[in-house]
């Protein structure tokens, strides 16, 4: 969706961003990012989302460090020690929040949705969160709003209505709140 974005307002090409999402950066938060993992967008769930200045001479690299930047200032020390005293990695936590982020816009609704998505894998069900069956479909853009019998049977690693527990990596970019 960010590249769509880009290219729309004519600030850099699709190709160029997605390779520039490709590319190797020094964050401590990547550390988590699994190397050997399908994962579709390495970068995925961590280009935090806020208002940028962005001008017409920056180029892809210089818009994703920026957005990496925010995710460092935002991501604090302490819900970093959060997440490893429930012995959970920030690429973990980045993937249920952003399953989160998707499942509903309304910011009093995410306690309740991370709520259930806690018990389903306390439970080692099936987390059948729906914007993990359209992520492989619509390759991210979630460019169709609802979700078939057909979708849910979907296979692909992220789709966690034919897998237990979270899919293999994040499928949006989360906020804060999520």
């Amino acid at each position: 969706m960010i590249a769509v974005k880009l290219r729309q307002e004519d600030i850099c090409g699709e190709a160029e961003f997605l390779q520039a999402v490709e590319e190797e950066y020094d964050y401590w938060f990547l550390e988590d990012v699994p190397e050997s993992a399908k994962i579709k967008y390495r970068l995925q769930g961590f280009l935090f989302p806020e208002t940028y200045a962005i001008t017409k001479d920056m180029t892809a690299r210089d818009i994703v460090t920026l957005m990496l930047d925010q995710f460092d200032k935002t991501i604090t020390a302490d819900m970093k020690k959060k997440a490893e005293s429930l012995d959970t990695t920030m690429f973990e936590v980045v993937t249920e929040a952003s399953i989160i982020e998707r499942e509903t816009m309304v910011d009093s609704e995410r306690v309740t949705v991370a709520g259930v998505i806690k018990n389903r894998l306390e439970k080692g069900m099936l987390l059948q969160m729906c914007p993990t069956a359209l992520y492989p479909i619509t390759d991210g853009i979630y460019d169709k709003n609802t979700v078939t019998y057909e979708d849910t049977k979907v296979d692909s690693p992220y789709n966690t209505y034919v897998n237990k527990g979270l899919p293999i990596g994040p499928i949006a970019c989360p906020g804060l709140e999520s």
